[in-house]
């Protein structure tokens, strides 16, 4: 049984690669959904959730019934209740499931690379504290408490670009509308120093699109594309809505945006060209 090589990851990546390693393992002994759940006298939906990585704490005893199912001993076997367990363990955004709504978090801290498209706010890896409150309130929260705990756990995704061993790899590109309408002047004039330093890090890319090139290809909704150092982790597309979140991993979608980014990067002002513009701006809101 092919090793997980899970070692470092956030809970959320340990949860899927112990839900992509039952669904390999119950394809290789040729059984069908159907056939566990009458063996072991389950739903069909606790399967799914499992399979899915949609449950919200993997169960030790559920992973052991389906090592007997599926003919996994010894090693193995433990190998996959002890990625369970590790699974079950609780992070830093569990402290803020009234903030995130959905396991992005998770995904993004493991995240070795982010690249991402933003044409209404400013990237929420780049936002500083400021920035965050006045968004916050306009999206209108206004319990002074509540609003604390947005910045607070905004702030704290963050810190995949301040990783002392192998930080987080951002290329944004964002729309200049989004620039444009930072707020008010001392929200503006920080956000926009935080931008420009942001910039001059090796591990940072910020291209802004310039309202000047009018309509352009690859414009559309916002959207994070995560990807993975590990062979093994399927990369994943986040889009965000007012509803909900999406999640998208499959092949043909993440090759469209993949390739939608890459559009976007050619309509962008080139990073060296993006500096200018950011000091420019700085300059403005002095």
């Amino acid at each position: 049984m092919p090793e997980i090589h899970a070692d470092g990851y956030s809970p959320t990546i340990k949860k899927r690669a112990l839900s992509r390693k039952l669904v390999a393992a119950r394809k290789e002994v040729g059984l069908t959904t159907t056939d566990v759940c009458n063996q072991l006298g389950w739903s069909p939906s606790k399967l799914n959730y499992i399979e899915k990585a949609k449950w919200i704490e993997p169960n030790s005893d559920a992973v052991a019934d389906l090592c007997e199912v599926y003919g996994i001993e010894e090693d193995d076997r433990d190998a996959l209740i002890r990625l369970a367990r590790e699974a079950r363990q609780r992070s830093w955004w569990t402290r803020y499931n009234d903030v995130f709504q959905n396991e992005f978090p998770g995904f993004e801290s493991a995240a070795s690379s982010v690249r991402t498209f933003q044409n209404t706010f400013l990237p929420g890896l780049l936002q500083t504290a400021g920035y965050i409150e006045a968004v916050t309130i306009a999206a209108g929260i206004e319990d002074p408490a509540e609003i604390k705990r947005h910045v607070s756990a905004r702030l704290e995704r963050q810190k995949i670009l301040a990783r002392a061993d192998n930080p987080c790899q951002l290329h944004a590109v964002v729309d200049e509308n989004a620039v444009i309408r930072v707020g008010s002047t001392k929200v503006r004039q920080s956000q926009l120093l935080h931008l420009l330093e942001a910039a001059e890090y090796p591990h940072v890319t910020l291209q802004v699109v310039s309202t000047e090139v009018g309509p352009y290809r690859g414009a559309g909704e916002s959207f994070t594309y995560l990807g993975f150092n590990d062979p093994a982790e399927r990369d994943i597309v986040y889009l965000e809505t007012t509803v909900d979140g999406r999640l998208l991993e499959e092949k043909g979608e993440l090759r469209r945006y993949m390739d939608r980014f890459d559009r976007l990067c050619t309509v962008a002002l080139s990073p060296e060209a993006t500096r200018t513009y950011l000091s420019e701006q700085v300059e403005m809101a002095t």
